[in-house]
């Protein structure tokens, strides 16, 4: 039995440190292994999530060049002009280490294996996503919230782009790179991911931006600079000076950002994209993105680090101003928002039982996914003229027999189906003279008609409904061949023997 002195408690300038250590150990303890374990619990079901999500079949237009590009370099090499296109553009390939993958896992397995691989990829961004979410020494315990909310709320905006496209390895990079900026980790690491991360996808850019603005954020609100955020900074560039020397033409890739925004072309054409555009209102991802904007805006708010309150708010600028940026911001912002939770909730991080219960679902999530992989067909083509494409391959009009002229998605197909052989006008990734002048034909802009003999194509595979396609059903110079599905096959009247 313990007696209670009724003497007041005295505290001494020892008791206090000894109380300071105490508390720092209990915050290592619980940021270390066993909270490592329960961390990892979460990190697998929402890995796993991810995985199943990204193992769909796949249809992206984009991917379809990827594959067919990634197929050529094995084969040939890197191309300096596009080999797919008549029009022989300029074809530089910031996503070449990308290609390279998806053709090997192509050979090994067929679209099984491609599958398979985009699973294995979207399993490390969701895990990633939650370890971005660890607290670290200084915020002490976590609850389950502010590791769930802000990691869910960021995989949400990055559903829609779960697919075989290079932009999934980006966001993986850039959760990476937050992950050892986060927790400050070797430098040395920001080398390697950089020197990969400009060889596989064009967002290395933002990357860079990132980590400048964050470590410039930091060092305003700690009143100090921390000794490795330079670090992370010389330690980026310098993995992109490696990594844009690994390419063929050596620094080309470095150099695409400045072509691509200084050019007013290449600007009016970035603006054709349907993904560099504004993000509408009814698209729930950005509702999603402005969610995790609001938290982490109140949480800087109320700690006053005012200057990790501007970058939350430049992060949900920059999310707002295109829909291929929402994941980038939302991956931006996951760090912020989840020490805005800390110590919000009751509910703690499984333990024990919960743990390998976590597991027990990751694994059979996971073992879900591979069987969906093998068993539902890989492709999914129903958006694609398949049956438009079958009937000019029997009247020997694609495949190098004709030049074909068809929208942008048609030519990503063109290229999958038949690669250097597809004789195509334009894919999603043509020179930007090329770009305008094909949204020009497309929404019948003044001077489309010459627009449209400077192309000179002689077949033309068109969507029915498109004004095109009246306009041509009209002119003497074209013969309808056929209407297969949605789409119409028009021939010049040179050909138009092929055509019947």
């Amino acid at each position: 039995m313990r007696v209670l002195d009724p003497r007041p408690e005295v505290t001494t300038t020892a008791d206090a440190d000894a109380d300071a250590v105490a508390d720092a150990d209990s915050v290592a303890d619980d940021v270390g292994a066993g909270a490592g374990a329960r961390l990892g619990a979460v990190m697998g079901l929402i890995g796993a999530a991810a995985a199943f999500v990204a193992s769909r079949p796949l249809s992206d237009n984009s991917f379809l060049t990827h594959l067919a590009t990634g197929r050529l370099i094995l084969a040939d090499g890197v191309p300096a002009t596009n080999p797919f296109l008549y029009t022989g553009t300029s074809f530089p390939v910031p996503s070449w280490w990308w290609s390279i993958l998806l053709a090997l896992a192509e050979d090994l397995g067929g679209g099984t294996a491609i599958r398979l691989l985009t699973s294995a990829v979207a399993f490390a961004v969701g895990a990633a996503l939650v370890r971005l979410a660890r607290p670290t020494g200084a915020d002490g315990p976590t609850g389950l919230l502010a590791v769930v909310l802000p990691a869910v709320l960021a995989l949400f905006c990055v559903f829609q782009f779960l697919s075989g496209r290079p932009h999934l390895a980006g966001f993986l990079l850039l959760a990476l790179a937050l992950v050892v900026w986060n927790e400050e980790r070797s430098p040395w690491w920001v080398v390697g991911l950089f020197a990969i991360w400009v060889n596989v996808h064009g967002s290395w850019l933002y990357g860079v931006a990132v980590l400048v603005l964050f470590g410039a954020a930091r060092a305003i609100d700690d009143r100090r600079l921390r000794r490795r955020d330079p670090g992370y900074v010389v330690a980026a560039l310098g993995g992109l000076v490696l990594g844009g020397a690994l390419y063929p033409r050596a620094f080309e890739l470095l150099l695409l950002p400045t072509r691509q925004f200084g050019d007013p072309i290449e600007r009016e054409a970035l603006q054709s994209y349907r993904e560099w555009a504004r993000v509408p209102l009814d698209q729930p991802m950005l509702w999603a993105l402005l969610a995790l904007g609001a938290v982490a805006l109140v949480g800087a708010v109320r700690s006053r680090r005012w200057a990790s309150a501007g970058v939350v708010v430049v992060m949900l600028l920059m999310g707002c101003s295109g829909t291929r940026l929402v994941p980038i911001a939302a991956v931006s912002l996951v760090p912020f928002a989840a020490s805005a939770l800390r110590g919000v909730g009751s509910i703690a991080l499984p333990t024990g039982a919960a743990v390998r219960r976590c597991w027990a679902v990751t694994a059979a999530v996971l073992a879900l996914t591979v069987a969906y992989c093998v068993v539902v067909p890989s492709y999914r083509m129903d958006r694609f003229p398949v049956q438009a494409v079958d009937w000019m391959q029997d009247r020997g009009l694609t495949g190098g027999g004709a030049r074909v002229m068809s929208h942008d998605y048609v030519g990503n197909y063109l290229e999958w189906r038949y690669g250097t052989d597809a004789a195509a006008y334009v894919d999603d990734r043509p020179d930007a003279a090329t770009l305008v002048q094909y949204r020009t034909i497309l929404r019948l802009e003044d001077g489309w008609e010459d627009e449209l003999a400077q192309v000179d194509p002689e077949v033309v595979l068109w969507a029915t409904d498109s004004p095109l396609s009246e306009e041509l059903a009209d002119d003497d110079e074209w013969v309808l061949g056929t209407q297969q599905g949605e789409f119409s096959v028009f021939c010049r009247v040179e050909i138009a023997q092929r055509c019947s």
